[in-house]
């Protein structure tokens, strides 16, 4: 595991701003983990940091809905979304259902998947993955540093 992400988990669990939200395994979670993102970011004053948020959250969310389920499409299952800051960093988090932790792959140059961990990995400043402990499924983590801000001139 990344030492990096080790070290920046504490955003997660000892976090000054935190919220939550459950969402649907289907079709429209991606959509809706990322108008729930934006708000959450506007609201914290965060929004230098939504384009890379975004984009982060639409991939983790995406492969939870294809390789996070672990029951039939037409059985209703959850996948929990979380976005946390403490001393400048945001950190995300996605909790699926299933203990099959993600692994990078390299799909066809000219194929639609394959490339979701590698854009997770290319914005994040570090992620990880690991089983939950009471082995209900996987957490998958990425943190983002918020950028500095320089004094008015």
């Amino acid at each position: 595991m990344n030492t990096a992400a080790l070290a920046m988990e504490a955003v997660i669990e000892r976090a000054e701003l935190q919220s939550s939200i459950s969402l649907s395994s289907d079709d429209l979670a991606p959509r809706r983990a990322r108008v729930f993102a934006r708000t959450t970011l506007a609201e914290w004053g965060l929004d230098a940091l939504a384009d890379r948020v975004l984009l982060i959250v639409s991939e983790l969310v995406t492969n939870a809905r294809r390789h996070g389920r672990t029951k039939a499409e037409d059985l209703s299952e959850e996948i929990t979304l979380t976005i946390s800051y403490q001393n400048d960093v945001v950190g995300i988090e996605l909790e699926d259902n299933s203990s099959l932790l993600p692994v990078p792959r390299m799909g066809p140059i000219t194929g639609l998947s394959g490339r979701g961990l590698h854009i997770v990995a290319a914005e994040a400043d570090a992620w990880t993955s690991h089983l939950k402990p009471d082995g209900t499924g996987k957490r998958v983590l990425a943190f983002l540093h918020c950028p500095s801000t320089l004094p008015a001139i």
